[in-house]
């Protein structure tokens, strides 16, 4: 199925900006910001003021329906302008409009009001998931939707919730930053939102969260099994490509022409694949591929094997970070008695009762500075505690042996 392009026109702007002021947003009905990332037209117009024109594609709604879905062009002006807006872009002419456009204001809860299992912190066994957390998107919503659905059962069958760690999934990234920011306009999750890309890959998915899965009864003994034979297969291979050598000949040809890297005598298939621009694909046309794995499996085995050291890196910085990130803070901290923290943290942080050390250094307003404050605190705190456990023993035993003698 083809989809066409077709692009704003001087009348399509002029006949925006004339009438700006029917609109909810500029015409003062609503107040609320609207997405970042997929603005109306109007706010194209607005925001982009050097713009001549913008893209707007046109999406067929079927195989054996004439409709066309105009995408990009989403608007909150009056039905009776909107045809005669659609017929200032090429090739919409003499088009006809079967359901008009309009905008939608809806109200959210602040997403702090939940933890990180998006259960809400007043309402014991409620949670919340998808735009009433300020979010917007299909996929934003589905992602909490399934945490909140497993979170629930489990709540209700007594079980502890589950969290997924920001390192661990863009889920975990997404539910992290909207229970610890003070969000001011719909949330969009973006790859660029996660510190752990490199770990947080479509290809290494299954292998991240598939286990989890599994805790919680997710995944059925066929799927298990499959995803067990599949781990077993790329991890073969592994071993494979590093063990394997080859003394010149046509595959060393190739790969010297791909990479521009001469090949040395006896270098294992993993060096080969490490070169830049050779991909697994040169070792089945020279037959060293491995027939019995997937396209998705050598595109696994290739990409743990180019970027091996990178990843180790990452994965060392990670676990590095991880033993403080993860540091539990108690809930009644009195954050508002932590003088030597400054006053916006202190307000931040009573405000969002962040749950660990990680999500409270990533609180709007928490600079390092505090971060270190609290740290010396719960230090000191320990100690206090440790210190009067020991008292507590000491007293004990001088009574006892009292009683005793």
């Amino acid at each position: 199925m083809y989809c066409y392009l077709t692009r704003t026109t001087k009348s399509t702007h002029l006949l925006i900006k004339d009438n700006l002021h029917e609109t909810p947003t500029y015409g003062g009905w609503v107040d609320a910001k609207g997405p970042r990332y997929c603005p109306s037209i109007e706010d194209k117009i607005v925001r982009f003021k050097d713009k001549e024109s913008h893209q707007i594609f046109l999406e067929p709604e079927g195989r054996n329906v004439p409709e066309l879905y105009v995408q990009g062009f989403s608007t909150g002006l009056p039905e009776r302008l909107q045809l005669p807006l659609l017929r200032t872009l090429p090739g919409l002419e003499n088009c006809s409009m079967l359901r008009p456009a309009y905008a939608v204001e809806y109200d959210f809860l602040p997403a702090y009001q939940c933890s990180r299992s998006l259960m809400t912190k007043k309402i014991e066994g409620l949670f919340f998931s998808g735009q009433i957390n300020g979010t917007t998107g299909y996929e934003e919503a589905a992602a909490q939707g399934i945490i909140s659905g497993i979170n629930g059962a489990r709540h209700s069958d007594g079980k502890p919730l589950i969290v997924l760690e920001r390192e661990s999934s863009y889920i975990g990234t997404l539910i992290d930053d909207l229970v610890t920011k003070d969000l001011r306009e719909p949330y969009r999750m973006l790859t660029s939102r996660s510190e752990h890309r490199l770990l947080l890959r479509s290809d290494n998915a299954d292998s991240r969260l598939t286990p989890l899965g599994r805790e919680v009864g997710l995944i059925d003994d066929r799927r298990w099994k499959l995803y067990g034979d599949k781990q077993a297969r790329i991890s073969e291979e592994k071993k494979r490509l590093k063990t394997l050598r080859i003394a010149g000949g046509p595959l060393a040809e190739e790969v010297t022409l791909l990479s521009g890297q001469p090949v040395k005598n006896s270098s294992t298939l993993e060096s080969l694949l490490k070169k830049p621009h050779v991909q697994y694909k040169v070792f089945d046309k020279h037959g060293f591929g491995n027939e019995s794995l997937s396209k998705m499996e050598k595109e696994c085995v290739e990409i743990d094997i180019k970027y091996e050291g990178f990843i180790i890196r990452q994965r060392s910085q990670l676990q590095q970070m991880v033993h403080q990130q993860h540091r539990p803070l108690p809930e009644n901290l009195d954050y508002h008695a932590m003088t030597t923290l400054s006053l916006e943290a202190r307000e931040k942080l009573d405000k969002v009762r962040p749950q660990t050390i990680g999500q409270a250094s990533r609180v709007g307003g928490v600079n390092p500075a505090d971060i270190t404050a609290l740290l010396i605190i719960l230090e000191a705190n320990r100690r206090k505690a440790h210190e009067q456990r020991r008292h507590q023993i000491l007293a004990s035993v001088i009574a006892e042996d009292t009683l005793n003698s």
